[in-house]
C-alpha cells in the first residue's frame, strides 16, 4: 500500500533545528505518510541524525546525495515519493501537528489540487500546537487564474496581524500538492528563490486550489538562513524568477497578469540593481547581464498601465544611459 502523503525534508547545515523538525512531523495526527529525508551532502552530523530516525520509525527514508542545492534535494524526493499528495517542510521549520491532517482532508473533500494555509514567523526556542477542528475553518476556493492573481495581493488586504501572510501564495512549504502535479514540473536547479521560479506554474495547472485561513506551519527565523546572509550575485536569481513568471503570463495569454508581473519585476529590478551595483563593486558582468534583461523589456514596461508615465521616462533614461 502507498501512503497518501510524502514529506519531503532537505537537509543541509541544519543540526541544531533538525531534530526539532522531524519531531513535528512524527508527531502529526495524520500517520499514513511517508517521511524523505534527503541530505545534500550536509558536511555536519545532519546525515548521522537522519539514518538514526530512519532506524526508528519505519515510515522513514533517508537519501544521501552530493550538495546540490534545495530544489537539487526536492527533486531527488520527486522522484522516489509513492504518496497520492506531497509535502515540503525546510529542515529548520517545524509544522502544527494537525496540518497534515487539515490540509489532507480538506484536499479529499473539495478535490482540491494543492490546499495552503498561513504560517507563522517563529523565533528558534517558540513551539507552539492549537487545538483546530476542520469544521472551524475559514476555507476559500480559487480556480487557477484565480490563484495566480493572489500572487499580487492588495496591500490593504494583507492581513494585518500577521502581514507576512501576503506571500503564503508564493511559498512551497505551506502546502500540500497532488502527486501528478510534479509529473510535468521540477524545481529549478543551481538557483535561490526557487519557489518564485515555480509557483507559477504550479498554480496554473490545478483546476482547483484551496486556502485555509490558519497558521499551521511554523517559519523558524535562524541566522543561517539564505534569505538572511550577506548580498550575493545569487540573489539576484529573484529577478530574473520574476521575468521569467512574467514570460509565462505573455505565453498563456494572460494580459491583466502579465502586466501586474511586469509591475513587480520593475520593482524588484531596480532595488537589486543598485543594490548589486553597491555591494558586487567587481562584477561588472553581472550588472551588465541583469541591464540587458532589463532593456529586453522596456517595450512591454512602457505600454503597461499599471506603470506611471515618469517611472515609464526613468526606465527609459536608464536603458540609454551607458554609465549604468
Amino acid at each position: 500500500m502507498h501512503p497518501k502523503i510524502s514529506v519531503i525534508v532537505p537537509v543541509y547545515k541544519v543540526e541544531p533545528y533538525l531534530k526539532m523538525c522531524i519531531d513535528s512531523i512524527l508527531a502529526q495526527t495524520f500517520t499514513d505518510f511517508e517521511l524523505i529525508l534527503v541530505n545534500d551532502g550536509s558536511p555536519d552530523r545532519c546525515g548521522i541524525i537522519c539514518d538514526r530516525y530512519a532506524k526508528k520509525d519505519s515510515r522513514i527514508t533517508v537519501i544521501h546525495k552530493e550538495n546540490g542545492g534545495l530544489s537539487s534535494a526536492r527533486n531527488a524526493g520527486i522522484k522516489i515519493a509513492r504518496g497520492k499528495y506531497i509535502g515540503f517542510v525546510d529542515s529548520d521549520d517545524y509544522i502544527d501537528k494537525k496540518m497534515y491532517e487539515i490540509l489532507y482532508d480538506i484536499a479529499e473533500l473539495h478535490s482540491s489540487d494543492v490546499v495552503l494555509c498561513d504560517f507563522k514567523k517563529v523565533n528558534v526556542h517558540d513551539t507552539y500546537s492549537k487545538n483546530m477542528h476542520n469544521n472551524d475553518l475559514h476555507i476559500s476556493h480559487y480556480s487557477n487564474i484565480e490563484a495566480l492573481y493572489q500572487l499580487y495581493p492588495q496591500k490593504q488586504a494583507v492581513d494585518m496581524v500577521n502581514e507576512d501572510n501576503d506571500i503564503k501564495w508564493i511559498i512551497i512549504c505551506n502546502k500540500l500538492y497532488k502527486r501528478e502535479i510534479f509529473e510535468k514540473l521540477i524545481f529549478k536547479e543551481g538557483r535561490i528563490h526557487e519557489d518564485e521560479f515555480i509557483i507559477h506554474q504550479i498554480l496554473y495547472n490545478c483546476k482547483k486550489v484551496t486556502y485555509i485561513a490558519a497558521s499551521l506551519y511554523y517559519y523558524v527565523q535562524s541566522p543561517n538562513s539564505i534569505m538572511r546572509s550577506i548580498y550575493t550575485k545569487r540573489k539576484l536569481d529573484k529577478v530574473y524568477a520574476l521575468k521569467e513568471r512574467a514570460d509565462y503570463f505573455m505565453k498563456i495569454e494572460e494580459d491583466t497578469l502579465l502586466h501586474l508581473a511586469y509591475k513587480s519585476f520593475l520593482e524588484s529590478f531596480f532595488w537589486n540593481y543598485f543594490t548589486a551595483k553597491l555591494e558586487l563593486k567587481n562584477d561588472k558582468q553581472e550588472l551588465k547581464q541583469l541591464k540587458n534583461t532589463f532593456a529586453s523589456s522596456i517595450s512591454l514596461l512602457l505600454i503597461n498601465p499599471l506603470i506611471g508615465w515618469k517611472q515609464k521616462i526613468y526606465c527609459l533614461l536608464f536603458v540609454i544611459n551607458p554609465f549604468n
